[in-house]
């Protein structure tokens, strides 16, 4: 059985910035948490703990070490477009996966730009590359043996690129956003949680089966 749970954000505006729906979890249920990850001008907000702050409760800054994590094979994102900032990673049984990409603005009145990096190791392929959704601005590719490219100047819409591996490959994503590091930006559902921020960039994806 299917179930799905909405998860949204209030952003410090008092919008609600996206709503998140997955499948499958193990129970359903609405959270709402308040942010401010607002993408005002390209300007970058830095949210991570940086040793001064005695709030334990703030995540650790993220690790320029790759770390691996666990990645819900079958589950899938919804989010509302031009209504929060969004890199979202999704795996499919047989190998397919799709990135994809949101952004604020219809609230900053700007665009992300968006630079998405996909490998895999040399043991596994990396094949199939699509772009769904892009427009001129945008493109896909495959840049080396085993490592798909993502360029996506998102407004108000969304833009994807689907490829495949060979089924439970581990893939790699480094991600950035105008033309830096924003790892925090990075959802995606492990072991039935929704994983919002990537405690490293770069980042290695292992599902769940194949």
């Amino acid at each position: 059985m299917t179930i799905s749970a909405d998860f949204v954000k209030l952003r410090s505006l008092g919008l609600c910035s996206f709503l998140l729906v997955a499948a499958p979890l193990a129970s359903a249920g609405c959270i709402i948490v308040d942010e401010d990850d607002r993408h005002e001008g390209h300007a970058q907000h830095d949210d991570w703990d940086d040793g001064e702050d005695e709030n334990d409760n703030d995540p650790p800054p993220p690790t320029d070490e790759p770390l691996l994590v666990a990645i819900d094979t079958g589950a899938v994102l919804n989010s509302e477009p031009g209504e929060g900032v969004g890199i979202f990673v999704e795996y499919a049984a047989g190998g397919t996966w799709r990135l994809w990409t949101t952004c604020d603005t219809n609230t900053s009145k700007v665009v992300c730009s968006f630079d998405l990096y996909a490998s895999v190791d040399t043991s596994s392929e990396l094949f199939d590359i699509v772009g769904t959704d892009l427009e001129k601005t945008d493109a896909t590719r495959l840049v080396d043996e085993g490592i798909a490219y993502l360029h996506a100047e998102t407004g108000s819409d969304v833009d994807a690129m689907t490829f495949t591996t060979t089924e439970g490959a581990i893939v790699r994503l480094e991600a950035y956003l105008d033309g830096a590091q924003e790892p925090r930006y990075v959802y995606w559902f492990g072991d039935g949680i929704l994983h919002e921020g990537a405690p490293s960039n770069p980042l290695d994806f292992e599902p769940t089966s194949p």
